[in-house]
């Protein structure tokens, strides 16, 4: 491990070639001093936020060429993605947990994109993929019930995107090439000319099979192209109106589940959001921020193999939803009020055998709707110390009324130090497909409902040097999950204990590096391992080391995982529980405007699988399940213009 590690090091160092590092206009770089505005609503510095929050920063999206959200998040301490083979853009989506709960709330600009009603995830994360729209991404460890939905049980990703300020007009276009037949290709257009602003963006993705890290060819396929259209107007005195629109399509090939990656699914997906926000300051005292918004995503998938299984899977969703914030500012107190409304709908589902002998469907417009109400008010007792209690009611068409009270305190032992204890509860409403899938759903489902516990330390070692730290503990119970035949059931109880901690050092104007473990434990169910069996590592390291100069800056990113078990019947997955993968990223300023870049994944070539956690690699397909294999060494060198 130790040679892999050093020789990951020279290869960026090679790369550097004591050379020269891009450095990117106008973006910003969040230290403790950053703003962020997830964790309370209204921005505030990183340093006073009462919660566990990383960010990923436009500069890190662009340098490091990342090709979704879900990749773009993925070193952050507490965060795990799990892709289905080569990328998350096939099947329905691919599985992400914070703080080991894959119940988080997705949001653009404040806005939810959950679906709550796809296999296996609560959102499209991995089709969000217009990276160059985007301005920041926090991620907001824990539960946020309060403030975002008590379907917030591990957190929530906020993506900021964008929003143009000086008049002017600036392009960018990006293409690049890369081995497993990947082509990629983006066209950014943002402006502003008076109170006008916008921001446009087009992209083109091609992908083919791949070889894992044993060399064997996977089975797989990507032809997608997505658009994003932003459109503002400011109405002056910090008002603003923006409408948003994006839409993602594409046509895939991937690993069929009980082939062990020797049979081909072909699956079409069409998405698209649209949305429109106003915000406004009534006066210095408060600010309002109104959101409508309109969520759908159809796909087939199996379409192409015939027999009552697999079968022709062919789902339509779609939410429509309405919020608004007020947000009310005194000189120790900041008041936070507002209302959620969405309704998930069922637009069309059908699991249709190919031979025609089997059908199974859902009525058109079968619907759940939730409606909230809710209020927080930070106060400032001393100029240390502040508490922070917040209450949520929940009126959900199904499943009733639900109150999920917070408190949190905070205190600010000086400018480089903060330290906070929070207690939040929720509770989670089983999702369409839960509930009214034909073959899998179950009508009688309880919501889950628990609570969470955590303490955590902001703090800043010296002007070059900052960290985090959070330990958090969640009981849940009525856990929703499915039983041997994926057919959704509620499992009792469970205790989920952990933590995570991050260190970024800058050692000079050229080199800086960061740090982040964490640790999960999660309560075994009955005949099954612990972190839901075994689906989710015991501890994780993400290493990032980062050279910069004045035309060149380079970076590798290691991601060790440790202890993942797998499903307790199958133990030879105990043989591949702990795996190291780096990735090296470098680009050169060549020209005024003009860049050229590279990228490695997987530099070692190591063997390892984000998902399968039933069977061994080589195991019999007649024993069921999956293994999808994550892409070996792979490699992309591309070029960018802006003007």
């Amino acid at each position: 491990m130790n040679r892999k590690i050093l020789a990951a090091s020279l290869a960026v160092l090679s790369l550097s070639g004591g050379a020269f590092c891009v450095e990117a206009a106008d973006m910003p770089v969040y230290t403790l001093d950053g703003i962020v505005v997830t964790a309370s609503r209204v921005p505030e510095k990183k340093i006073d936020s009462n919660a566990d929050v990383s960010v990923v920063t436009a500069k890190e999206i662009e340098e490091k060429h990342y090709d979704d959200v879900s990749e773009a998040i993925r070193h952050v301490p507490g965060v795990m993605i799990a892709n289905y083979s080569g990328s998350g853009q096939n099947y329905s989506t691919n599985k992400m947990y914070i703080n080991g709960s894959s119940n988080v709330v997705v949001m653009v600009d404040g806005i939810r994109r959950n679906i709550n009603g796809i296999i296996g995830n609560t959102a499209n994360l991995g089709d969000l993929v217009n990276m160059d729209s985007i301005d920041h991404i926090e991620v907001l460890k824990g539960s946020a019930s309060t403030l975002y939905g008590s379907d917030a049980q591990g957190g929530v990703i906020n993506i900021i995107t964008r929003q143009p300020k000086g008049n002017g007009v600036k392009t960018t276009l990006r293409a690049s090439l890369g081995n497993e037949d990947k082509e990629k290709y983006t066209l950014y257009n943002e402006g502003r000319e008076g109170n006008l602003f916008w921001t446009l963006e087009a992209g083109k993705e091609l992908m083919g099979s791949f070889k894992d890290g044993w060399g064997r060819r996977v089975i797989n396929h990507l032809n997608a192209e997505h658009y994003d259209t932003k459109i503002g107007y400011d109405l002056g005195n910090d008002s603003s109106v923006v409408f948003n629109y994006q839409k993602y399509k594409s046509d895939y090939i991937r690993p069929d589940a009980g082939s062990n990656d020797k049979a081909a699914d072909k699956g079409k997906k069409n998405n698209d959001s649209i949305s429109l926000q106003y915000k406004a300051k009534i006066n210095d005292r408060l600010s309002s921020q109104f959101s409508v918004y309109r969520n759908r995503t159809t796909f087939k998938d199996n379409y192409n193999l015939a027999g009552s299984w697999p079968t022709l899977w062919d789902m339509g969703m779609k939410t429509t939803g309405v919020s608004d914030q007020l947000t009310y500012k005194l000189e120790n107190q900041t008041i936070i009020g507002g209302f959620d409304w969405y309704k998930d709908e069922i637009t069309h589902y059908h699991n249709i055998g190919l031979d025609g002998s089997t059908v199974r469907a859902v009525p058109d417009g079968t619907h759940v709707s939730n409606t909230a109400f809710y209020l927080q008010d930070k106060i400032d007792i001393t100029k240390q110390w502040n508490i922070t209690p917040g209450v949520r009611f929940d009126h959900h068409s199904k499943f009733g009324d639900h109150t999920s009270p917070s408190l949190s305190l905070g205190y600010k032992q000086n400018d480089n130090t903060n330290y906070y204890l929070n207690y939040k509860t929720f509770f989670v409403a089983p999702n369409l497909y839960q509930l009214y899938s034909p073959k899998y759903g179950r009508p009688d489902l309880d919501p889950q409902e628990g609570n969470t516990v955590e303490f955590g330390i902001n703090h800043r070692f010296s002007d070059s040097m900052t960290g985090t730290f959070n330990v958090f503990h969640t009981h849940a119970k009525n856990i929703l999950t499915s039983d041997g035949s994926y057919r959704a059931m509620n499992s009792g109880k469970t205790d989920v204990n952990g933590f995570n901690i991050s260190l970024d050092k800058e050692f000079s104007k050229h080199w800086e590096a960061g740090v982040g473990y964490s640790y999960l434990h999660a309560s075994a169910q009955a005949g099954k391992n612990i972190n839901l069996d075994g689906v989710l590592p015991e501890s994780t390291l993400n290493v990032n080391v980062t050279y910069k100069a004045d035309k060149f800056n380079a970076s590798l990113d290691g991601r060790g995982v440790m202890n993942r078990y797998g499903n307790k019947a199958c133990p030879e997955m105990r043989n591949y529980a702990n795996y190291w993968v780096w990735d090296v990223a470098a680009n050169y300023q060549f020209a005024k405007g003009a860049t050229l870049f590279a990228r490695v994944n997987n530099i070692f070539d190591q063997f390892y699988t984000d998902v399968g956690s039933s069977y061994g690699p080589d195991a019999d397909p007649s024993r069921g399940l999956y293994w999808y294999s994550a892409p070996g060494r792979n490699f992309e060198i591309g070029m960018q213009f802006t003007f």
